[in-house]
């Protein structure tokens, strides 16, 4: 008896049936997307552009962040130092490997040295160390940071030759070099050498009877003497 509904056709010969598939929202213990609070218009308006393409996205929040996050400053200084490290990869340049330290340290000396006791407090070292840090880092890099934070073990044929190299700048050359760990000392000119992982030995010149970090790392250990005597006669 005819009801009128159409029948659907027989599939051909060895064609496989599909079976009905019901809606993944219709399935039995299908999760829900929540309908309520859900924005159906248009996005707000991005924030105007900086001068060099920065959108200031922080710089509306006014309410400091509850405590274990960092002050306000802080995370602002933050959001501009990953903007920047961005737009350096999109160019092309690659960035020298940081540890968490040096990271740091690094992240101090772009901001200017603003968050400096901060940074120090953070790593348990005085405002002072902290300075001599920046300083390392300013002049060599992650390299010199990591070999102003602790003394480390050198091969003494490389100690013996650098010896070997300053000894025509001394001036005071009856005076014994001290050598120890990767540090080649010459207290009487008030001048330190370390040598550093990347091979560079770098200056150190004593004021005030403290180790100061000094421009003028370099492969030649006589240049590096050099530039620890200048940053000395500078200084005074």
């Amino acid at each position: 008896m005819a009801t009128g509904k159409r029948v659907p056709a027989a599939p051909a010969s060895g064609a496989p049936v599909a079976e009905a598939v019901p809606p993944p929202s219709a399935a039995a213990g299908a999760p829900r997307l929540p309908v309520q609070g859900v924005r159906t218009g248009a996005l707000p308006p991005l924030p105007p552009l900086g001068p060099h393409g920065v959108a200031p996205v922080l710089d509306a929040v006014t309410a400091e962040p509850p405590a274990p996050l960092p002050e306000l400053a802080v995370l602002r200084a933050l959001a501009r130092d990953a903007a920047r490290r961005a737009a350096a990869l999109l160019q092309g340049h690659v960035p020298e490997a940081h540890d968490t330290v040096t990271d740091i340290v690094r992240f101090t000396v772009g901001t200017g040295g603003a968050h400096l006791e901060t940074a120090a407090a953070h790593l348990g070292l005085t405002p002072l160390r902290m300075r001599h840090l920046t300083a390392a880092y300013h002049h060599g890099g992650p390299h010199g940071a990591a070999v102003c934070l602790s003394p480390r073990p050198a091969d003494p044929a490389v100690l013996a030759g650098a010896e070997a190299a300053i000894r025509p700048l001394r001036p005071f050359a009856d005076v014994p070099v001290e050598r120890r760990h990767d540090r080649l000392t010459d207290p009487a000119a008030g001048v330190q050498l370390r040598h550093g992982p990347d091979g560079r030995w770098y200056p150190y010149a004593d004021r005030h009877g403290t180790w100061q970090p000094v421009a003028g790392p370099h492969r030649d250990p006589a240049r590096a003497y050099k530039a620890a005597r200048l940053a000395l006669r500078q200084h005074r």
